[in-house]
């Protein structure tokens, strides 16, 4: 009885652990998508990046209603890598082609320069869906980012 007792108490702690933990912050690109940028059947995942800044409360809303359930759940790991990029901060990245640079300049190649903005990338870092910018209607948020993940799955393994 003591044994299922615990096993109880650890089982309510996990989903704490699980949301304590926040979207991957993005420092090198081309490292991150070597790593994990196919899934089992060796097809190329989807990058999505939020373009996100300090004190931004929607890039927050975004990332614990949307994006951090998304990555809990596990139904995206075989066609997603989540990553998170924060813009004007002067801290830099390693892009995909292995070049360091300033992630404020990285997010404008993109013209990603309001937050929250998700991209859809490639390995090469080429746009493979349209970027969302910004929460229009957070009840369909969820919707959208599916339809755009799917759409970019498949441009990336016709």
């Amino acid at each position: 009885m003591p044994l299922l007792k615990a096993l109880i108490a650890l089982f309510c702690l996990l989903p704490g652990l699980s949301l304590a933990a926040g979207m991957p912050m993005t420092k090198d690109l081309q490292a991150a998508y070597n790593k994990n940028g196919l899934n089992n059947q060796g097809q190329g995942k989807v990058v999505l990046l939020l373009v996100s800044q300090p004190n931004c409360s929607y890039c927050v809303q975004i990332t614990e209603e949307i994006l951090k359930p998304m990555l809990i759940s596990g139904n995206y790991k075989q066609t997603t890598v989540f990553s998170e990029l924060e813009i004007n901060t002067g801290g830099q990245i390693v892009d995909f082609n292995g070049e360091k640079v300033d992630a404020t300049q990285f997010a404008r190649r993109y013209n990603a320069w309001a937050t929250p903005t998700l991209l859809f990338l490639d390995g090469q870092g080429r746009e493979v869906s349209n970027k969302m910018v910004g929460i229009n209607t957070l009840e369909l948020y969820g919707y959208y980012v599916d339809r755009s993940l799917e759409k970019g799955f498949i441009k990336i393994n016709p």
